[in-house]
């Protein structure tokens, strides 16, 4: 099955992943838009979550080790709830790569 959609409305999606195109980025963002929902449903947060663990991968791939499993869904779910708890995106990464590295034992 497929799906014909006119190009007219995909456009905003581009737009929009091409100005949120890294974490950081996103984070100045994302963080400044209004929490609508409860949990982390809201596209905020799953923005975050994408490109946060789009980051982790890309971080273990460097240094050539496999992610450990459920390690980036805990750390971008932390990072989410920490920006939804006001913390820069900044802070959330520090805090949430701390809790990471003692709950999967790995070394800075």
């Amino acid at each position: 099955m497929t799906f014909s959609t006119p190009a007219s409305r995909l456009q905003p999606l581009p737009l929009l992943l091409s100005v949120a195109g890294s974490l950081a980025g996103a984070g100045v963002l994302l963080a400044s838009l209004p929490a609508r929902a409860q949990g982390l449903n809201n596209m905020r947060d799953q923005l975050i979550i994408h490109y946060c663990t789009l980051a982790v991968n890309a971080d273990f791939a460097k240094a050539g080790k496999p992610v450990p499993a459920g390690l980036a869904t805990d750390t971008c779910t932390c990072v989410a709830q920490q920006v939804n708890a006001r913390a820069s995106i900044a802070e959330a990464e520090t805090i949430c790569k701390q809790q990471a590295m003692g709950k999967y034992n790995l070394n800075p």
